[in-house]
């Protein structure tokens, strides 16, 4: 006779993964002085924080000001990789011919590849978090029925990092009188803070003030201009695509407009 099987916990199954931060949505606002190779401004982020509470970032070469979650100060700790210092160099002693010098090369090269992938700004949320897990705890009614208990709700914080970048080394870089970034394999974290990885995709707006004789190129869409003052220059630029952070780039420079008919419409585009 076939023994009865044991009902399934319902409960485990219902528990959220306590998987990593997934970004929403960021923006970036930057003023960049082209004369001082000065590049400061802030980024937020809709996201929605783990389980655990913690938030981790990408950044690099960056100097970080301060951090706020919804609107208030949070902790964070902030570990800038040096890899002049990191690196074993115990496996260059072993190097005898041109393959083992390979070896040693490739080996040294996948790790630098796996310490760019830990994150280096961690962002305390607990408080927030811890917050809003205890209103989320609570019966909630919406037009007088009790929403399902096995219903899971995410927890979605605004996080603003005010920051600015310290050495234009790789990623972002000034070249006389012209301004560009260079977002190869997780090099976007060297001009912002963001989640640094191809599976991580999301939507971006990006505003960047200029002196006003610059003109910045970019990839996505202008929504506007806006003159501040006499010299500077606002541009707001958005992405309405999901993707990684390697479309968002920029060039900026002492660049014209050149003005066109369209054939059969008679109109004028900009190039």
């Amino acid at each position: 006779m076939a023994k009865p099987r044991k009902p399934k916990n319902e409960d485990a199954s219902n528990k959220p993964e306590n998987s990593g931060p997934v970004v929403r949505h960021q923006k970036l606002c930057l003023s960049i002085d082209l004369d001082k190779r000065h590049v400061y401004g802030y980024t937020e982020l809709e996201i929605v924080v783990p389980e655990i509470g913690i938030v981790g970032l990408h950044a690099e070469n960056l100097g970080i000001d301060n951090v706020y979650v919804d609107g208030e100060p949070a902790e964070f700790e902030y570990y800038p990789h040096n890899y002049q210092f990191t690196e074993n160099e115990s496996r260059w002693c072993y190097v005898t011919s041109p393959i083992t010098a390979a070896d040693a090369a490739g080996s040294a090269y996948i790790s630098a590849l796996e310490r760019e992938l830990v994150p280096n700004l961690l962002i305390n949320c607990y408080k927030s978090f811890k917050t809003g897990g205890e209103q989320q705890e609570q019966p909630v009614l919406e037009n007088g029925v009790q929403q399902a208990s096995g219903e899971i709700k995410q927890n979605v914080r605004l996080v603003r990092v005010n920051y600015w970048v310290e050495k234009a080394e790789t990623g972002i870089h000034f070249d006389g009188n012209v301004f560009h970034t260079d977002n190869q394999i997780r090099r976007a974290r060297c001009w912002f803070p963001c989640i640094d990885d191809t599976l991580q995709r999301c939507c971006y707006d990006l505003e960047f003030t200029v002196a006003q004789n610059l003109v910045a190129v970019s990839s996505g869409n202008l929504l506007y201009q806006i003159c501040v003052g006499l010299d500077w220059l606002v541009n707001g630029i958005s992405y309405d695509f999901s993707s990684s952070t390697n479309v968002c780039v920029i060039l900026l420079g002492l660049f014209f407009s050149i003005r066109r008919n369209i054939k059969g419409e008679g109109k004028l585009s900009s190039l």
